[in-house]
């Protein structure tokens, strides 16, 4: 929907008030006028009302028709007209920026309009309107949204000049907002919405109501809230504040595992800026095939409404737990309209053991903690890493593989030999590596070792420069079909593997 115009029920309530306007008229001038002291009530009156169409701010109610069934109580001091079950005003389409209404139905019965016939304000402000209201809207269709029907069921009161609804708004699939709008005569517009609830069945109503929502985007488990305002003034664009806010959030993002996500999100739109904030936002864990977390993030994102992507990101903490160590991304500012990004990682204390458990060779172990940095440069092409570099930490460690499994990895060589024989059982003082990964996911490694294998050569010093490489994404690819994310990745690798001609084997 336009940021600069009014969403389809505050325009339908504007229409109902017009509409309550006319149909008071109509009910008034069709009662007899005494002089002086009088009172009238009618039990049962009845009405059909052809209204012409209805044109406001770009948007257009045709096919208006009302149907009255009332009882009034009247005198020269006041007037009270209860509509009864049967009462409803229908609307045939409305046509907004973007949107359609279709076969829109709003029942009356048991909704009250009282006229203070005495004082001196203008007449709508004299005029209260109070009671049980429902709004069906057969189909409504956004480009944004799945065609379907919407319901609202909840309480009208407040004087015609400034209508106010407050209840629950719900979509065809099950999506349930709670409702509270606002509409001063003229001047500006105040909505609040509210979500709440698990997570899991949030996920599924809103795939089956909104069309952007990610098709591999599944959650399931934890609790969601989500709390929107909207202010509209004449003249001005929408402002809106929203908060999001996740609990323990569960679910599966294409083939990644994501585990208790907690925090909030901050939404804000003012002044032509739109601006986003990360607060308390904690992931327990992020997996790939490879476990990151927990994630702890605190940012702020500002930009311009015209261009929402091409904004400022300013990184306040963002560091994670990771094969033992840890990760982390100094404080900085990135500038998203300018490509490319600059992202240095910050690598803590990693745990050789577990690094290369990740391979799934059989055999190869290893002791010692690994420290560097990786310069990450993100372009429309991918990421990559540039010159980056991790070393072990003293006092070293010791590497440990199997003959067969070193001569598969290495080949079989003169050369080959003699570090097949030294790496068996490697006592390393010196482990460093240089590192570059590419936009296509290969990662290529210079690796130099210095140390000893007492069982080689009485413990001769060895100095080792071996040059791998790795393609990420098929590393990736056989850890989730080992298992290690969980059974849903795993069937998602199978199935596009399967679409793509490939073997699913790990």
């Amino acid at each position: 929907m336009t940021l600069c115009r009014p969403p389809p029920m505050i325009f339908v309530t504007k229409v109902l008030r017009s509409c309550l306007w006319a149909i008071l008229l109509c009910v008034m001038l069709a009662q007899p006028v005494y002089g002086g002291g009088w009172s009238f009530a009618l039990q049962q009156g009845r009405m059909g009302i052809d209204l012409p169409d209805y044109e406001n701010d770009a948007w257009k109610a045709v096919g208006i028709r009302a149907k009255v069934v009332n009882s009034i109580q009247a005198s020269s001091e006041q007037l009270r007209v209860t509509f009864k079950p049967g009462s409803h005003l229908a609307i045939g389409r409305v046509d907004g920026p973007g949107v359609e209404l279709h076969n829109v139905r709003v029942n009356l019965g048991g909704v009250g309009l009282t006229v203070e016939l005495g004082g001196s304000d203008p007449l709508p402000e004299r005029t209260r309107i109070d009671g049980q209201l429902s709004v069906d809207i057969g189909e409504l269709t956004h480009p944004r949204l799945i065609p379907q029907r919407w319901r609202f069921e909840g309480m009208v009161h407040g004087a015609l000049a400034g209508l106010e609804l407050n209840g629950r708004l719900e979509s065809g699939a099950g999506l349930a907002l709670d409702l509270s709008l606002r509409n001063q005569f003229d001047d500006e517009v105040i909505a609040n919405l509210r979500l709440s609830g698990a997570a899991q069945a949030a996920g599924n109503v809103l795939s089956a109501t909104l069309n952007d929502w990610p098709e591999l985007l599944s959650l399931d488990s934890g609790e969601l809230v989500l709390e929107t305002s909207l202010r509209i003034q004449p003249g001005a664009p929408l402002t809106l504040d929203a908060r999001l806010e996740f609990t323990e959030v569960s679910g599966i993002v294409d083939r990644t595992a994501v585990t208790g996500l907690s925090g909030r999100l901050l939404l804000g739109l003012e002044d032509g800026e739109v601006s986003a904030g990360l607060r308390d936002f904690w992931v327990k864990e992020v997996d790939s095939g490879i476990g990151v977390g927990p994630i702890r993030l605190l940012a702020d994102y500002q930009a311009e409404v015209a261009s929402p992507l091409a904004g400022k990101l300013a990184l306040h903490q963002a560091t994670a737990d990771f094969l033992g160590g840890r990760l982390r991304i100094a404080p900085r500012t990135v500038d998203f309209s300018a490509q490319p990004w600059h992202l240095p990682l910050e690598v803590y204390d990693l745990s050789l053991e577990r690094v290369l458990q990740l391979y799934p060779t059989e055999g190869l172990s290893g002791t010692g903690r690994l420290t560097g940095r990786l310069p990450i440069r993100v372009t429309q092409s991918g990421v990559e890493v540039e010159r980056g570099t991790l070393f072990a930490e003293a006092p070293g460690g010791v590497l440990t593989m199997p003959a067969d499994r070193l001569r598969a990895l290495l080949g079989g060589s003169d050369a080959m030999a003699l570090v097949v024989q030294a790496l068996q059982n490697f006592h390393y003082s010196v482990l460093s590596s240089t590192i570059h990964y590419d936009e296509k996911g290969k990662l290529s490694l210079g690796v130099k070792l210095e140390g000893e294998n007492p069982d080689y050569r009485g413990g001769q010093p060895v100095v080792l420069n071996i040059n791998l490489e790795e393609d990420i994404p098929a590393l990736l690819t056989s850890l989730q079909l080992s298992g290690r994310v969980n059974e849903a990745v795993t069937e998602r690798v199978r199935e596009r593997l399967k679409q793509s001609g490939q073997e699913a084997v790990p």
